[in-house]
């Protein structure tokens, strides 16, 4: 008889195709709600979930514990949404499905880029208003566009940025420069985030969320961005301060921003009166930069070889995000 395995109702929506050919378990869909989710580990006997973003703080780490070895499979790559320590007390692994998104995160990023480049949703809303008004945009041929994280979707980004665009690249990470360089897009590299900042034309956010870079994006380093500059994340609303994105936006000393993720999401305003939904300068996607059938397919398949590997014993073939 098949295992049960319950699955998060968005993540299932995602990849459901998968989920219904599994051979080796029994995929159930099940609310994402923490409760809810929680209260299904008891009723199936599950000894592994997978699920999307939505954070989990205390019962389903509880509820998990009863069994005799647990899995949380993430469905992506981001695991911040997941109390590792929690799960380390509890004796849970976690994993994730590293390299699955890169393509659609990277296509995302540059889309974005070029929206706000030649102002394609404000012309949009305007076209959708009865509005023929016309503005000048900005040719980014030319033009340098600082990647800040350079990991495997901040050189996918680099690569269609140069090759594709003719940008000039200056990626920036704490690591060493890459010995092929030239080869993933790239003209210079750095170490110093305010060299970055100051030289781009555009910058495109492709850090991590971890307690290092929280709001690494905050007043004093958007303060180093030219008035003209452009601003893209695609990586974590923890990492950009969004107060102080408001205030520069605002204020003329950045021309414009567009984010796929969020300090809180659905997207609420860190405070009331500083919105970014009311600024002209701004677009805004529901964090959808991985959101592509063929991303879906490939974290479905991973959540899904992390957990049948787990079931076996092969705890060697795990993407283990859990210290373990």
């Amino acid at each position: 008889m098949r295992e049960t395995i319950l699955v998060d109702e968005g993540v299932y929506a995602k990849g459901e195709a998968v989920f219904r050919g599994a051979a080796d378990v029994h995929c159930v869909k099940v609310p994402a709600a923490e409760a809810a989710l929680s209260a299904a580990v008891a009723e199936h006997g599950a000894r592994a979930v997978i699920v999307g973003t939505k954070p989990y703080t205390g019962p389903l780490y509880e509820a998990l514990a009863k069994k005799a070895g647990a899995l949380i499979a993430r469905f992506g790559v981001g695991h911040d949404s997941i109390n590792k320590d929690l799960a380390r007390r509890h004796g849970i692994i976690v994993t994730n499905t590293p390299g699955v998104l890169d393509v659609s995160v990277a296509e995302h990023a540059i889309g974005l880029l070029c929206c706000l480049a030649r102002h394609i949703a404000a012309t949009h809303t305007d076209m959708r208003a009865g509005k023929f008004a016309p503005q000048t945009g900005l040719e980014l041929h030319g033009k340098t566009l600082g990647i800040l994280g350079f990991g495997n979707i901040g050189r996918r980004v680099a690569a269609i940025a140069h090759f594709g665009l003719g940008m000039e690249v200056l990626a920036c990470d704490q690591m060493a420069a890459p010995a092929n360089l030239a080869a993933l897009g790239a003209a210079r590299y750095t170490n110093d985030a305010e060299e970055l900042f100051r030289q781009s034309d555009a910058i495109s956010i492709h850090l991590p969320a971890l307690a290092s870079t929280q709001k690494f994006i905050n007043a004093a380093r958007l303060a180093w961005l030219k008035p003209a500059a452009l601003l893209i994340n695609t990586a974590r609303g923890a990492v950009l301060d969004e107060v102080a994105l408001f205030d520069a936006l605002a204020a003329g000393r950045l021309a414009g921003a567009a984010l796929d993720v969020f300090e809180r999401e659905p997207y609420v305003p860190t405070e009331p009166d500083k919105d970014l939904r009311t600024l002209g300068n701004v677009v805004l996607t529901p964090h959808i930069g991985s959101n592509t059938r063929e991303a879906n397919a490939r974290m479905a398949a991973g959540a899904l070889a992390n957990v049948c590997h787990f079931l076996a014993g092969r705890l060697e073939l795990l993407n283990r995000v859990d210290g373990g």
